[in-house]
């Protein structure tokens, strides 16, 4: 009996670790993808590339990933962890007011998308490529974009019925609540250090 549980228990360190290990090696792929595409633009990278940045066979990438756009969105999705994750459990929990949670999402957006290095160089990425490669810009906006607006217009529903906010046409278009975070972006992919702007303030 106490050799069958060591056994058992041997054969459940074994799957562990090697779930572990594949864990490892897909952020190893993502990390070395994510610097390949920064690089060198959607159109122009190359798996070959990414093979190289992570020190594997290339066709280890095909085990985790059939093909280049699939990498892509694993790429968004790792890099951009969007303000709506757990927003609604999150939401339903808070005990403040519509707006503290309204000031809650927006700072969670400000700082996954604006002070974040690397959501800046995915967004450079799609504002160059996606008008050649229309599905960047369909990841990007299923994984990003409407989880956020959904998130947006929520809070918003959420502080007209409480009388906080008032009826107008805010929830038609929760879009402009990140219109000025898409501004910061653009003005820093632009200007660069030369943007004296106080982006917290």
């Amino acid at each position: 009996m106490h050799v069958r549980n060591s056994a058992r228990l041997d054969a459940s360190e074994f799957v562990n670790h090697g779930r572990k290990a594949k864990t490892i090696r897909q952020r190893q792929i993502l990390a070395a993808a994510f610097e390949e595409f920064a690089a060198n633009g959607y159109a122009a990278a190359r798996l070959d590339n990414v093979a190289k940045r992570a020190d594997i066979a290339k066709g280890t990438i095909y085990l985790y990933f059939k093909r280049k756009s699939r990498l892509f969105r694993a790429v968004v999705q790792g890099l951009i962890h969007t303000v709506s994750e757990d927003f609604n459990s999150f939401a339903n929990s808070f005990s403040g007011s519509a707006c503290e949670l309204l000031e809650e999402l927006i700072s969670r957006h400000y700082a996954e998308v604006v002070t974040n290095r690397k959501a800046r160089a995915i967004l450079r990425l799609l504002i160059a490529e996606s008008g050649k490669f229309p599905q960047l810009s369909e990841v990007y906006d299923r994984e990003v974009i409407e989880p956020s607006i959904t998130a947006m217009r929520l809070v918003l529903e959420r502080g007209v019925a409480s009388g906080e906010f008032r009826q107008m046409r805010t929830a038609d278009f929760p879009q402009m609540l990140a219109a000025p975070a898409v501004l910061a972006v653009v003005w820093i992919l632009i200007l660069g250090e030369r943007a004296q702007f106080d982006l917290d303030a």
